[in-house]
């Protein structure tokens, strides 16, 4: 278990979006750490004339009609949980629900689901917990002519979708929410982190990462470690040019101080206990 001192002496930057900072914030400071915090994406549900939205509320008033409904993110929970439960006072029977990431799987269980309709939290608290993982589970095996619905934030990968469609899935998707960048807040940031005397920063996805990128020149890329979620996001790091990445498992919060305290430990950073 992480004591008081593990992380001494590390400063470190977390940019999740507004609201969902607090439970990575306490953790690293409870062990030691000093924290920042600048969200470096803002998350804003979709306007009730948008056409997506209205598109993903006729998914969603048809859900009955679905096998499987798979959440991408716990803004996806957020956003879509607030239509499914205006649309539906019961959660219709018959329909699997599913989590990419643990922080969305635990989003879910706080809604009062129906026994049997979600995939077991277990399942969801360790290794990649990403689509990958969720394809190789049984409950994607034999989904020839069944019905798939993802709830997403407008674009992203398609990657899901299409190895779904592989095996023959119908899939649509809901999308409910879009990605902005964080605005005036974080327009100096490159200044912010030099003055702070930040060492680690913590990205928790390709979006995140890109919004970095964009406020750190090239020539100063060098001087960050950056802590990422996935081997994709990683990949991308490496691309943009930083050399100083640290993969964790996903981008929970234990993963995160795991990946964390392997560095620290590898590098002697900071004052250890």
């Amino acid at each position: 278990m992480t004591s008081s001192t593990d992380l001494q002496g590390l400063r470190i930057l977390i940019t999740r979006p507004e609201g969902r900072n607090e439970e990575l914030r306490s953790a690293l400071v409870a062990a030691g750490a000093q924290v920042w915090v600048q969200p470096l994406l803002r998350i804003i549900p979709l306007d009730e004339n948008d056409e997506r939205y209205q598109h993903a509320r006729r998914c969603l008033l048809d859900l009955d009609l679905y096998q499987h409904i798979i959440f991408i993110s716990v803004n996806a929970v957020a956003c879509g949980m607030a239509l499914i439960d205006d649309l539906w006072p019961q959660y219709p029977l018959g329909v699997r629900c599913h989590a990419i990431g643990a922080a969305t799987a635990k989003a879910l269980h706080d809604w009062p689901w129906p026994a049997g309709a979600l995939t077991p939290l277990e399942a969801q608290q360790g290794g990649a917990m990403d689509s990958d993982s969720l394809l190789a589970s049984s409950a994607f095996n034999g989904v020839d002519g069944q019905r798939v619905l993802i709830v997403r934030g407008c674009g992203g990968r398609e990657q899901l979708a299409q190895k779904l469609r592989e095996r023959n899935a119908r899939v649509d998707y809901a999308e409910c929410y879009q990605r902005c960048g964080p605005g005036e807040a974080a327009d100096d940031l490159q200044s912010q982190l030099e003055a702070a005397s930040i060492q680690l920063v913590c990205l928790n996805s390709g979006d995140t990462l890109q919004q970095f990128t964009q406020r750190i020149a090239a020539a100063r890329r060098d001087q960050y470690h950056l802590v990422l979620p996935s081997a994709r996001v990683q990949q991308l790091a490496q691309e943009a040019g930083f050399r100083h990445t640290l993969l964790a498992e996903n981008a929970g919060t234990a993963a995160t101080l795991a990946a964390i305290k392997t560095w620290q430990r590898e590098h002697n950073v900071g004052n250890p206990k």
